[in-house]
């Protein structure tokens, strides 16, 4: 059985077993210093000629970066000026006793840890990049915010439920859906659960999904991509939209102290500045926004149906001086521009009672109250141009009783990239797919061609 790096610290005196990639290697004279890496972090090995046997002096002196070892070793304290007040593990060595090679290496074609690498470089190798200290820190954090929406959720009462990718109808509407061949039937790949997380709530009341969604949106921007992780909620029982805002002011508050109790040192890592996250994040209406857009900077957009990305991050820049919150909600989108489940406000028909949630400059949330109301719901369907016979299964749902609902999507990624201030939200996504990548570049970028 072996161990893991930070499982070594606990075994100081003992011989152990552990098993990872040389991240680095330095070579003291004969004494060879590797930092091998596992899952759990780095700790140094120690090879001294004299303490090992002749095939493990061979595997010493050949092993590189990224070779794969197994070392035994004996756990010892490092000197008080070796030590390392930055690592996990910088208070302990490994003195190898035996060193064997699982798996060679041919030269790295790039520094891994080359700060000036540009994106499209960083991202043609993505299985060896991926293996730096920052993109590690990145996607073990973005696997905590996951973990964290989904611990939270079930703590409220939701049922985590798994909808299906290829539907039978768009959710979203519009042209920016992907179409596919199924079986001579066309079908689609889901914008969102929308449809079935709603049908659920006839089920369970409180649901909510992880997975996948596509977006057939001919953009080759730092804040778009064609496939993203979506984090979704819906709930029935509901008073209007404020309930579903209130439920993610409080999801957020989790998801941050969730990080600094699970991820701290991937945090110091990631250079992480906490959010200002206020008891209350500021809401204003889209008119609202766009009044003091009009005021403060004379730009009138005050007939636009929504913020242009310039507004977004103007509004939040405000709204972080004015109400000390990197958060504010966007309430009150335009009935026309809204998709047909919108719920519109019966103060003011022309708005729904929808919400986008800004943060650092850039929408990470959209949701809202639904229509619940069967016959509502097949009228707005004919009035946004659509046959209410494409939506019988979804509507059956509503047919037969459905109490007032919303939720909303929050994208898993988006939230990565301002949280920890990173500019495109490519190098939050794990694989990104966009207008000009899959895995590999499809086409060169227009600015390239």
């Amino acid at each position: 059985m072996y161990l893991t790096s930070f499982e070594a610290t606990s075994q100081i005196g003992k011989e152990i077993t552990l098993k990872g990639w040389v991240n680095a290697r330095r070579d003291m004279g004969k004494v060879v210093f590797f930092d091998l890496r596992d899952r759990a972090g780095i700790i140094q090995v120690v090879g001294v000629p004299s303490e090992l046997d002749e095939g493990s002096q061979v595997n010493m002196k050949e092993a590189r970066p990224e070779w794969v070892l197994e070392i035994k070793g004996v756990v010892q304290e490092r000197g008080a000026k070796q030590r390392n007040p930055n690592m996990p593990t910088g208070d302990i060595e490994v003195l190898a006793k035996e060193i064997k090679v699982l798996a060679k290496a041919e030269p790295l074609p790039l520094d891994l840890e080359d700060e000036k690498m540009g994106l499209d470089v960083y991202l043609d190798h993505l299985p060896i990049t991926l293996r730096t200290a920052k993109a590690r820190a990145l996607f073990k954090t973005q696997a905590e915010i996951a973990e964290a929406f989904r611990a939270f959720m079930r703590s409220k009462g939701f049922t985590e439920i798994q909808a299906p990718k290829i539907v039978g109808e768009s959710t979203e509407g519009g042209a920016n859906v992907f179409t596919i061949d199924y079986f001579g039937t066309k079908a689609f790949l889901g914008q969102s659960p929308q449809f079935y997380k709603q049908i659920m709530v006839g089920v369970f009341e409180r649901v909510f999904s992880v997975g996948n969604v596509y977006r057939a949106e001919e953009h080759s921007t730092s804040r778009h991509i064609n496939e993203y992780t979506s984090l979704d909620m819906e709930m029935g029982m509901i008073r209007n939209h404020t309930d579903i805002m209130e439920i993610e002011t409080e999801l957020l508050k989790y998801i941050v102290e969730h990080l600094k109790k699970t991820v701290p040192d991937e945090l110091k890592v990631l250079n992480f500045v906490e959010p200002l996250l206020p008891e209350k994040i500021p809401a204003l209406k889209l008119r609202e926004v766009q009044e003091i857009i009009k005021k403060e900077t004379g730009a009138d957009h005050t007939n636009e149906p929504d913020l242009e990305p310039s507004e977004e991050r103007w509004i939040c820049e405000y709204v972080k001086e004015k109400f000390d919150s990197d958060f504010i909600f966007v309430t009150h989108y335009p009935t026309s521009k809204r998709p047909m489940y919108t719920y519109p406000d019966e103060t003011d028909p022309e708005f729904t009672k929808s919400f986008d949630l800004l943060f650092r400059g850039i929408e990470i949330t959209t949701g809202g109250q639904r229509i619940n109301d069967y016959e509502q719901l097949v009228g707005n369907i004919k009035k946004w141009g659509m046959n209410p016979d494409d939506f019988k299964f979804y509507l059956e749902a509503f047919k037969y009783g459905m109490p007032p609902e919303g939720g909303l999507g929050m994208g898993l990624e988006r939230l990565t990239a301002k949280l920890f201030n990173i500019d495109n939200v490519k190098e939050a996504t794990l694989f990104p797919r966009d207008l000009n990548r899959i895995d590999l570049q499809i086409s060169l970028p227009d600015d390239k061609k």
